[in-house]
């Protein structure tokens, strides 16, 4: 699974194989993940909230463009 950025709590990535529409996974050092769509920055999560990633959208939000080149790459 490519990493595309590491923070210090927590780990921005790409999982292959994945499904559609395109999106990351926000994976934080205890084990909780947000997935979040591209298109529209939604934080899907049952466990994480968006204020806890805060930092990973602004990240995901500034290089959006370069994650979703990784995602169409690893999920053809």
């Amino acid at each position: 699974m490519p990493t595309l950025h590491r923070l210090p709590t927590m780990t921005i990535r790409v999982n292959v194989p994945d499904h559609r529409p395109p999106h990351v996974h926000v994976v934080l050092a205890d084990r909780r993940d947000a997935m979040v769509f591209l298109d529209s920055l939604e934080v899907v999560s049952r466990t994480v909230r968006s204020s806890e990633i805060r930092e990973a959208l602004a990240w995901i939000a500034t290089h959006r463009d370069a994650a979703r080149s990784c995602f169409e790459e690893c999920n053809p």
